[in-house]
């Protein structure tokens, strides 16, 4: 593997960083707003766009992974499968992404975009949506570690490919 590939990689990544610092923002003034406001249905679904959205960032971080060491994603539950794959070494291809601690609350937001994503046979429920919201913070937090211990094995790959 040439380094430049890794190195690409490496901006995307730290540029999939930057725009998770801007989802955050949303979702701290979403909740800002629901500490003010007696919410309605639709400031529910607001929250819930923006949690789905954490996600959609974190799978889409995952793809950029898998794609550039692995080059194979399976069609058949990809997208649970992706979660767990990245708690994997694959020796000789590429570093663990995650600790196995982190897959728990990350594949808690997965499953809940997929819920939300088939929401227009039902309602929200209130319930599961105040429960992945108080997880949120924790799922998020661990991909940001997770992110910064994985740029640093890139960047130790990068030195190595180049000695």
């Amino acid at each position: 593997m040439k380094s430049d590939r890794l190195r690409t990689l490496k901006a995307e990544l730290l540029a999939d960083m930057a725009v998770l610092d801007e989802l955050e923002g949303k979702y701290r003034l979403i909740h800002a707003k629901l500490a003010t406001i007696r919410p309605d249905e639709f400031d529910y679904v607001g929250l819930a766009y923006t949690i789905v959205n954490l996600y959609n960032l974190m799978e889409n971080y995952f793809l950029r992974v898998a794609k550039c060491f692995e080059n194979n994603i399976d069609r058949l539950n990809w997208h649970r499968d992706l979660v767990r794959r990245m708690a994997l070494e694959i020796d000789g291809v590429r570093p663990a992404l995650l600790a196995m601690g982190d897959v728990s609350p990350i594949d808690e937001l997965r499953a809940f975009r997929h819920m939300f994503r088939h929401i227009y046979q039902s309602e929200l429920d209130l319930d599961k949506l105040k429960l992945v919201d108080s997880r949120a913070p924790k799922a998020v937090a661990a991909f940001r570690s997770a992110h910064e211990r994985f740029v640093d094995k890139l960047d130790q790959l990068i030195a190595l490919i180049e000695e």
